[in-house]
């Protein structure tokens, strides 16, 4: 089908932009509305569904320029490789408009469309808005007023990515390709070779990530304004905000308990503050999808623990759909009709991911005794 009603995407990372390359690849014009210039940094080490990206995107992600993998026991890659592939198709697509530096402060369904209103005070109408704006999503909110935020799951993720060339020696893969190492005085480590940045997979040239789970960090949460006294998430430790005492207390954590394998590794993330971050780990089980013609998908729509592998592909997954019933929309139907098809369709499965994420989480604070 060909459309000349542009679907507008608020949030332009990997959930945005895989839904405007699935929406162009059926027919329609898409505008994406990003409130930064641009994501250079991101989460670290993704799993990765090479088919599914080309059944959605019409591009493959293996033929040049190929998105660089790690073929281990799943494909993996960076959320930045990911992200600068996904913008490239994005910016070499004529029906996608990308718009950086576009804050959305509200969005209102008006029945025949919807009002954006910017963070400068301009505003505008558009037939649909879809939100893959995140776990703090703006047009979550106006779906679901009453239920806007995710909650804390009881710990956070520090994640690191190191050059492996900054390392005394490469990283030799483990013999049984496992990753998960087992709770260690309530921590868990998951660490991974990944491809450098240009993509290489030699040794020595790779890149080195780690998900440090941590279920003692409340507190610092808390007094960094990451947390809210009921529990609401609003913040994370970015890149470059954690405090050098936090740092110290974890080098010497990570010496007494994480094998001389990854270790280096993970000093190294933890030594520089541009390396480390520090994720509170979040859950929202959403009771609706859409309002009229609102609808969202990604971390807008369902938040779960990173423990269940699940995350990026139940966005790629919602995106497909939104992008088919919308490609097989009726001219004369409305939009309302077919995010309501879309809800219909995803809500279940959804609702049953966060409570499999939940009972992961449960269970990992049992163990790590949080």
């Amino acid at each position: 089908m060909t459309s000349d009603v542009e679907i507008t995407v608020v949030g332009g990372s990997l959930a945005g932009l895989t839904l405007a390359l699935a929406c162009a690849a059926r027919g329609m014009p898409v505008r994406v509305l990003e409130q930064s210039k641009g994501h250079v940094l991101g989460g670290d080490s993704l799993t990765v569904d090479l088919s599914l990206l080309r059944a959605m995107t019409g591009h493959d992600p293996r033929l040049p320029p190929a998105l660089p993998v790690v073929p281990a026991y799943r494909d993996l890659t960076t959320w930045p490789a990911l992200y600068s592939w996904l913008q490239a198709r994005v910016n070499e697509t004529p029906t996608i408009t990308l718009e950086g530096e576009r804050r959305v402060l509200s969005v209102t369904d008006l029945g025949e469309g919807v009002e954006i209103t910017f963070e400068d005070g301009k505003k505008q109408i558009t037939p649909v808005v879809l939100g893959a704006d995140g776990y703090r999503s703006v047009v979550r909110r106006a779906i679901a007023p009453d239920h806007p935020y995710a909650r804390y799951a009881g710990y956070l993720v520090w994640r690191g990515l190191v050059e492996e060339r900054t390392l005394k020696r490469p990283v030799p893969w483990p013999s049984d390709g496992g990753l998960w190492i087992e709770i260690i005085d309530g921590y868990r480590l998951v660490a991974a070779t990944l491809p450098g940045r240009d993509g290489s997979l030699v040794p020595g040239h790779r890149q080195i990530t780690f998900a440090w789970f941590d279920v003692h960090q409340e507190q610092l949460l808390r007094r960094t304004g990451c947390l809210t006294l009921d529990g609401h998430i609003v913040g994370s430790l970015a890149r470059g905000m954690i405090d050098e005492s936090v740092r110290l207390d974890l080098a010497s954590r990570a010496r007494a308990i994480w094998p001389e394998l990854w270790l280096e590794a993970v000093l190294t993330g933890i030594s520089s503050p541009e390396t480390l971050s520090g994720a509170p780990i979040a859950e929202y089980k959403p009771e609706q999808l859409v309002r009229g013609n609102l609808a969202i998908l990604g971390d807008a729509a369902h938040v779960i623990s990173p423990m269940t592998g699940r995350g990026l592909l139940t966005g790629m997954e919602d995106a497909s759909t939104l992008a088919q019933l919308l490609a097989s929309r009726n001219p004369k139907g409305s939009f309302a009709s077919v995010l309501s098809s879309y809800e219909q369709a995803r809500l279940p499965f959804i609702q049953g991911l966060v409570n499999h994420s939940m009972r992961i989480s449960a269970e990992y604070r049992r163990r790590a005794g949080g």
